[in-house]
């Protein structure tokens, strides 16, 4: 099972921008050297969210969301996160960045309407990756626009690891219905439909961390009306942000370090001094977050769970992360 934990009262989109809140945390320094390091190795993705409502809005099995999202079990014998559950997607063809004259890697979408089509024409091969590695590993019979999908995540993985990505996570909404899906032979063992709920209920499965971290995000939203309306007015009203985590470990445990977490700063300059080694800080989990204003991490718990801790309730790119209990990430 996740968790999601709010440490000292959630925080919000304001109070994280309040100017006597404002610290070198957030002013992420060594830009240059960072997009460098950040920049190599790292291959370009794109991946589909596809949502599909339920019937007739009736809520599924874990009773608490009416809409399924669509995932592939990887096959075991991948390089990459073997027999994990991920979104369908893949990276670039080399051929289709040959299209661009000038190919650079996006580190931010800018506010886009969702009737027109003003992404840059670089954009578009993302939009077009995503949809053909749709259709590719499951057979997806891809009709829509690519202009009707919607922005919503952009992930890197973290320096300190071998196979890096930048990938664009966009949403694609479609009605009920029946649809006749097929793994991709070598790439895909399975393919399931999960509301979030049961995602992240389900202990038996394995996620990578930009799912965990948008499914908790997902989430929030019961109803697939109440999602595609927060999509669309989010990807009208705010960017949609590159997200590079930093991998620390901690005495008890490793966690992933997002950008809004006030400890950023410090780790972001202990992993330019290394870029290949993950970053070690001799501290508790609990420790280290009890000394921060805000805290945005996740990691894996003693028991094999994964966590967000966290105390913003709404970033700046306007996502929210849904408000539990107060939880421990043990």
């Amino acid at each position: 099972m996740s968790q999601v934990c709010y440490i000292s009262g959630p925080r919000t989109y304001e109070s994280y921008h309040d100017k006597n809140f404002l610290n070198k945390s957030f002013q992420i320094m060594n830009r240059t050297k960072l997009l460098h390091l950040a920049s190599k190795g790292v291959r370009e993705s794109a991946s589909c969210i596809v949502v599909q409502k339920i019937g007739n809005g009736k809520l599924c099995n874990q009773n608490s969301h009416d809409y399924q999202l669509l995932f592939v079990k990887r096959h075991s014998n991948l390089k990459s996160w073997p027999g994990a559950m991920t979104f369908p997607g893949g990276v670039i063809d080399r051929l289709d960045m040959l299209k661009v004259k000038s190919f650079s890697q996006i580190y931010e979408l800018p506010p886009l309407g969702f009737e027109k089509a003003p992404y840059s024409q670089l954009e578009q091969i993302y939009r077009e990756t995503a949809v053909r590695e749709l259709s590719e590993e499951t057979a997806f019979p891809v009709t829509c626009d690519i202009s009707h999908l919607i922005p919503w995540s952009i992930w890197q993985t973290p320096m300190s690891l071998k196979n890096r990505f930048n990938a664009i996570f966009y949403l694609m909404f479609i009605n009920s219905k029946e649809l006749n899906l097929i793994p991709q032979e070598g790439e895909i063992e399975s393919i399931h439909w999960l509301s979030p709920s049961e995602a992240l209920n389900d202990s038996t499965l394995t996620f990578a961390p930009p799912q965990i971290n948008d499914i908790y995000k997902l989430s929030l939203f019961k109803s697939y009306n109440q999602l595609k309306k927060f999509a669309i007015h989010r990807n009208q009203k705010y960017k949609t942000i590159q997200t590079m985590p930093i991998l620390v470990k901690f005495n008890d445990g490793v966690c992933a370090i997002l950008s809004q977490d006030s400890f950023y700063q410090d780790a972001l300059n202990l992993q330019l001094k290394d870029a290949s080694q993950m970053v070690e800080v001799d501290a508790t989990i609990e420790e280290n977050s009890s000394g921060q204003m805000f805290l945005y991490r996740s990691g894996v718990s003693s028991i094999g769970n994964w966590y967000v801790l966290t105390n913003i309730e709404e970033l700046e790119d306007g996502h929210r992360i849904p408000v539990m209990e107060m939880m421990s990430h043990e």
